[in-house]
């Protein structure tokens, strides 16, 4: 047999779907599977919306869990995609979906391994260190419980301890901003303005290097007020009322300049985007975990 008719030696991949289906990717993780989840879902924003399915299968961090996941993989293949700390985990994986021709990539081992041959810091392979119980994990639990205690103008006598106080007219994503700074550790308060209601004494009096106040599109907040409205069956045509809300959202521009508060334009912005932007105007350092 000559050369060009002997059967190719490259491993056979399992077949992927049509393009009009949704292909699997699987995400193993030995914990929470948090870190997985959030590089996968910012590298699927360069992608087709739906054009992949997510399955998470998290906590293998034992041998028994990791085959029973492996088992289902061989079940259905799919893309492969591991978080895990173990070099063994990782060489079962890599054995696994060689066998049953799944395509698989380590998300987090190159990155450790570079990081320990530039700096010549060995590596450990625990898996508990990610979410060890310590003083930054309890600083993270007293942001949370002070959020919740400060959150849409609750908790004014103490509102002077945060780290941060957002301020802003309703649905302004204040709330959702200060539950993801709190989760980074940062005390974070928000409180609510409403135009033709004095701004609580307690706000006026904080320093503006600890105050930033959110301003949006009127038409969008329009958009979103009236979602919520239809959501809640709310009666009250005034508060999506085009007119009422642009006066609205300038009033609290122009309380926010006159206060020496930065002004921030959360406008089509993913709450994420806001809270660095929001780190970055006050200045804050970030705070380290670890």
């Amino acid at each position: 047999m000559s050369k060009s008719m002997r059967p190719s030696a490259k491993k056979k991949r399992a077949p992927l779907p049509p393009a009009s289906a949704s292909r699997i990717i699987y995400l193993l993780s030995d914990s929470t599977g948090n870190l997985a989840r959030h590089m996968l879902t910012a590298f699927l924003t360069q992608f087709p919306p739906r054009a992949f399915e997510m399955r998470a299968m998290t906590f293998l961090n034992d041998r028994a869990r990791l085959e029973n996941a492996l088992d289902e993989i061989s079940a259905e293949p799919g893309i492969v995609l591991h978080a895990l700390v173990s070099t063994d985990a990782k060489a079962a994986v890599r054995s696994r979906c060689a066998a049953i021709g799944a395509p698989d990539r380590d998300l987090t081992g190159d990155f450790v391994s570079f990081l320990a041959q530039q700096s010549g810091i060995k590596a450990t392979e625990d898996h508990r260190r990610l979410h060890h119980v310590d003083e930054q994990y309890q600083r993270r639990i007293r942001a949370l419980e002070f959020a919740l205690q400060h959150d849409e103008g609750l908790g004014l006598d103490s509102l002077d301890a945060a780290d941060i106080v957002v301020a802003g007219v309703s649905r302004t994503s204040k709330t959702p901003t200060t539950m993801y700074l709190a989760q980074q550790g940062y005390c974070v308060g928000n409180v609510s303005l409403s135009y033709g209601v004095d701004p609580p004494r307690q706000l006026m009096a904080l320093s503006p290097r600890k105050v930033i106040g959110l301003v949006i599109d009127s038409e969008q907040l329009v958009q979103i007020r009236t979602h919520r409205t239809i959501q809640w069956k709310i009666s009250d045509s005034r508060y999506r009322d085009p007119e009422v809300v642009a006066r609205e959202v300038g009033w609290s521009k122009s309380l926010f300049i006159q206060q020496g508060w930065p002004v921030l334009d959360v406008t089509y912005q993913g709450v994420e985007e806001t809270a660095q932007k929001i780190l970055d105007v006050l200045g804050l350092p970030p705070v380290t975990f670890g």
